[in-house]
This record gives structure tokens, sequence and C-alpha cells, in this order.
């Protein structure tokens, strides 16, 4: 009945499974949890002693394909109807986790059911404050809001979906480099006019990565993003930066934003590796740096 599906990369999934299985067999329901090892450089013989638990199975890739191929290749590997894709670095926040998505596949009220996700209230060290306030500040989102943007707080750490759903619109394969997946994920299933629904069902965030490993798989985002936009694929009204990013080019200032980054970008790090990283800071790095590559396109 239930597939849960989880792809990892240099991540210890010990207690996210264990507590999955848990909750599991607790429950009469059939299940299996997959996991696929992108290609890890660590933590994979730590993880394969999951292979120990019923119904769980770990493979290793021999080479990195990224995070949209390895969850598509997740959804192919699955024997049930429902699947429930979860990040490798997130925690159940409830110990009704499970069934409160059996509740959701009872129901039929939706073909795609989004959880949330929130961060502790206890701060980081100073070194990881930027990944904290971010998720603070824009991911964790209270459900009546998500409610209402449904499609625009899709987040594919913790989502569940039947596999007939899952198999007319996919991660899209083009997207290997960090950033945007989600995005377009969620704009296929607006398009095909899939209904997604969010419930409270949070999952902690729980992999706070030091504020200089953010901030460059930000600048892989902004690349990828770059690329996007430049293939006409993603649409410009559902991300912020890429609407600024376009309007700054109908006043033709591109120079004037390229060369803030080159000015200032160690300014703007300076702030955002602090203890009191500033989101709008944050946001000026990521639009200055969009203009940097064009500068470097052209």
């Amino acid at each position: 009945m239930l597939s849960i599906l989880i792809p990892i990369f240099n991540y210890p999934i010990i207690n996210l499974v264990s507590e999955l299985h848990s909750q599991l067999v607790l429950t009469s329901v059939k299940f299996e949890i997959i996991c696929i090892d992108d290609a890890s450089s660590n933590y994979y013989l730590q993880n394969k002693t999951l292979k120990n638990l019923n119904n769980v199975s770990l493979k290793k890739l021999p080479k990195n394909i990224g995070r949209s191929k390895t969850r598509n290749l997740l959804a192919s590997k699955a024997i049930y109807d429902w699947l429930l894709f979860l990040d490798a670095d997130v925690i159940p926040k409830g110990k009704d986790f499970i069934n409160v998505y059996l509740k959701c596949i009872e129901s039929k009220d939706a073909q795609v059911f989004c959880g949330g996700i929130a961060y502790e209230k206890k701060k980081p060290e100073s070194r990881k404050m930027l990944r904290w306030v971010y998720g603070k500040k824009r991911e964790e989102v209270d459900l009546e809001i998500r409610k209402r943007n449904p499609y625009k707080y899709f987040f594919g750490a913790n989502f569940l979906i039947h596999k007939s759903i899952f198999e007319t619109v996919k991660f899209n394969n083009r997207i290997v480099k960090y950033g945007y997946e989600d995005v377009f994920f969620a704009e296929d299933i607006l398009r095909n006019g899939i209904k997604l629904q969010h419930i409270d069902n949070e999952v902690y965030h729980m992999g706070i990565e030091l504020s200089l490993v953010f901030l460059n798989k930000v600048k892989q985002a902004m690349e990828n993003l770059h690329n996007l936009n430049s293939q006409n694929v993603l649409k410009s009204d559902k991300i912020k930066v890429l609407k600024l990013y376009k309007k700054v080019h109908s006043y033709k200032l591109n120079w004037v934003f390229s060369s803030v980054f080159v000015v200032f970008h160690k300014l703007f790090e300076y702030n955002l590796k602090s203890k009191w990283p500033s989101m709008f800071i944050f946001d000026v790095y990521k639009l200055t740096y969009l203009f940097l590559l064009d500068k470097k396109k052209n």
C-alpha cells in the first residue's frame, strides 16, 4: 500500500528509517522503505545496517546522478500505489506521522499531500545560522498560508503522491545540480490539473549546513535558474528573484547589478556567514549573482 522513498547523499539515515519503521509496524499496512544512495563518499557503511530491518532496502549508485533522477529511480522501483517521498535529513515531528498520511489515503481528498517543514527552535552554532534563519523565514510556513497558495509552498522533502500521478509528472531529469526541481515539479502538477492538498504533518529539517556550504548551494541554484530561464521552461511569476531579474533587464541595468556583486560580494558573504544573517542581503546576493552569470555568458 505504501512505498517510502528516500534519496541519500552523504547523510546518516538510521534515526529517520528506524522511526518510520517503528511507526509502520504498529499499523496493519503493507509497506516498503526504499533508500538509494547517490554515490555518497560518507555514511554508506553506517546506513547499510538498516538492511536488517524487514521491508527496508538500500542501494548505492556507482555514479552521482542528482536529486531529480534519484527520486524518479526510487519511484520506478516502488511496488505500492502510494509514494511517500522524504529527504534523508528530516525526522517526523510527531509519533502519528505515518497514521496522518494513511488517513489522507483513505480520505481520497487529493492525489498529492504536502506535510510541511519545520525547524527546531534552538538556534544552531553561528557557522550554521544562515541555513537555520532561511529555513525559519522561508520554508517553515503556517498551514493556513500554505493552503492559500498550495503550489507555491510545495516542498519535495515531505510529500505523498499516488504512483499513477507521479508517472504523469515526475521530476525533471534535466535538473542535475541543486535547486528549483521542486518548483518545476509543482508547476507540472498545476499544469496537469492535479489537486495538491496541504496538511499538518511536518518533518523537522535536521541537515543544517555550514553557511559557506549553503552559499555554494545557493550559487548552484542560481546557475540552475539561469539555465532554466534561458530555456524558457519556468514561469517568472512563480519565483520572486526571477521576477526581479526580468524587471531589471527591462530597465537595461544589467551591468549595474553585476558590478554590485563583483564589488560587494565579500561584504555580503561576511554578513551571511555571521550570527545575524540578513534575508534582504541574501536576496540581493542571489539577484546580483544572476546578473554576474549574464556577464560571464556574454
